[in-house]
């Protein structure tokens, strides 16, 4: 994996990242937010900020959804709660990766609805009955990064329908891309890099180690 020379554009790992986007926080003067993460990474670098803000910690699962015959290159994403968005280079990317005659739409439809179920049965796994309102409450929504946005923007979407009070995106590197769609839909971005030449999330981490089930149960306990 790729290494930036200057070691101080890394993070150690996710508690890292988490524990230096504090600071920025406790400066919005948030009252009593409620941090909900974006598994799997999002949950190890929530932990600590909830901690330290004294919140109640909760997750949206959020899925990209990948374009035919690549499935790491997100052309939308759905989150548990029915929610969608379809990325405005999809019409270009689907047709660049797809080999079949299948239609645009038909394999969103297809993708959505598998993605749909998915989240819900890895969200029902994860909160093991716990339920939190975030109505009329500061949301701070956090990932460990993102390079195209989709999985936040989808998130987004579900958390306003809950009508909180304000929505912040609390995430320790993102693209300048999706730094501009996601500041569009009216949410407060607190990040630490937004780098000129985004090339992915795991090189601003020395340990970017998978998060398990098992610890993202533990870190939501």
């Amino acid at each position: 994996m790729a290494r930036y020379l200057n070691k101080d554009l890394i993070f150690k790992n996710r508690a890292d990242a988490g524990g230096q986007l504090v600071t920025k926080l406790l400066d919005l003067g948030l009252t009593n937010p409620v941090v909900i993460a974006l598994p799997r990474g999002g949950v190890a670098v929530a932990k600590p900020i909830a901690d330290a803000l004294h919140s109640e910690l909760d997750i949206i699962v959020s899925k990209k959804i990948g374009a035919p015959n690549n499935p790491e290159l997100a052309i939308g994403a759905v989150t548990s709660l029915g929610d969608y968005v379809v990325s405005s280079l999809s019409q270009e990317i689907f047709y660049e990766t797809s080999s079949q005659k299948e239609s645009k739409w038909d394999y969103l439809q297809k993708q959505i609805v598998y993605l749909i179920n998915d989240c819900r049965e890895r969200e029902k796994k994860y909160k093991q009955g716990k339920d939190i309102e975030y109505s009329y409450k500061d949301i701070i929504l956090v990932d460990d990064g993102t390079a195209t946005g989709m999985t936040a923007m989808a998130a987004v979407k579900s958390v306003k329908k809950q009508e909180p009070k304000s929505i912040t995106l609390a995430i320790p590197v993102i693209s300048s891309q999706a730094h501009e769609e996601i500041s569009s839909l009216g949410v407060k971005i607190v990040t630490l890099k937004v780098p000129r030449d985004f090339v992915a999330v795991g090189v601003h981490y020395e340990d970017f180690t998978p998060v398990t089930d098992e610890e993202i149960k533990r870190l939501l306990q």
